[in-house]
């Protein structure tokens, strides 16, 4: 249902939002039009434009600016109706109606959309080695995780092209090349978006040699990992599988045991670079835990 209602949700906020910026403008500054727009488009200009533009790969739980913002639009609009001693007009009505659908909009978002619940994959353990994970390279031939063994790796997997998060995450995660290729690690990003579209995403990073994208055709090692998302892609997601997987992070030593795990329980954290880094230098205590958050 979560995937359904994700596409409206933003569009709706996002045209409710610009429609207010109008009529705004349109009514010489109406505080209830100021209100409907600060309840609304905030969320769809955050995550739609900022998190492009600013390259955001992580950001706090509750996302508090933005509910700041929002809870100020709608209580603006309402205070505004309720000091009214006449009837509200039309117009009113209507942009307490667009501020009701922001402020709800958000804290589902917030609350239900955004989060995996907790998670805790028994495959993913301190010490031990990962179930042989079934995955594709990107010129269709067959591998799996035993041809990892020999070196140290770095498992990030992902949701797919379409998710600003992910893209802004691998893209970090390349600006460590050199540190990495120092510590001997081996990187894999993987995802089971599709062959082409990795294929699309290996050209537009330009991943140096010890990077590589691969297939995980069927969702396979998602499910041997417990990290499968069934009916996690906004449906409008053309050219991609329905199903996705819940962003993960795994670390692993030469001989293919586990050193680190994130298993964040909200898609929007995700584990700063520095702390795998550490891990494979020997610094950081080698622990499972989830990320910390960062911005907003």
């Amino acid at each position: 249902m979560k995937s359904k209602l994700i596409l409206p949700m933003f569009l709706s906020n996002a045209l409710a939002g610009v429609g207010s910026g109008v009529m705004l403008l349109l009514s010489g500054g109406d505080v209830v039009w100021l209100g409907a727009l600060a309840a609304t488009l905030p969320l769809p200009f955050f995550l739609l434009v900022l998190v492009n533009a600013l390259g955001i790969s992580r950001t706090s739980k509750r996302l508090p600016a933005l509910q700041v913002v929002n809870a100020t639009g709608f209580a603006t609009v309402a205070y505004t109706l309720s000091t009214l001693q006449t009837p509200p007009a039309v117009h009113q009505v209507i942009a307490l109606g667009i501020s009701v659908i922001g402020f709800a909009s958000l804290h589902w978002y917030i609350w239900s959309f955004s989060t995996y619940g907790p998670r805790n994959s028994a495959s993913i353990s301190r010490g031990h080695s990962l179930p042989t994970l079934p995955l594709k390279r990107l010129d269709g031939s067959d591998i799996d995780s035993s041809s990892f063994a020999g070196s140290k790796t770095l498992l990030v997997f992902f949701r797919a092209n379409w998710c600003p998060f992910c893209m802004n995450q691998l893209k970090e995660v390349k600006k460590s090349a050199e540190r990495l290729k120092r510590q001997g690690v081996e990187v894999k990003f993987i995802s089971n978006q599709g062959l082409e579209n990795s294929r699309e995403l290996a050209k537009k990073l330009d991943l140096p040699g010890h990077f590589e994208i691969l297939q995980d055709e069927g969702l396979k090692a998602a499910r041997a990992l417990e990290i499968e998302d069934i009916d996690g892609s906004p449906v409008g997601m053309k050219g991609f599988p329905k199903d996705t997987v819940m962003a993960t992070v795994i670390a692993l030593d030469e001989e293919g045991r586990v050193l680190f795990g994130d298993e964040t329980d909200n898609y929007r954290r995700r584990p700063h670079p520095d702390t795998f880094l550490d891990v494979f230098d020997g610094t950081e205590s080698r622990t499972l835990r989830i990320g910390r958050p960062a911005i907003a």
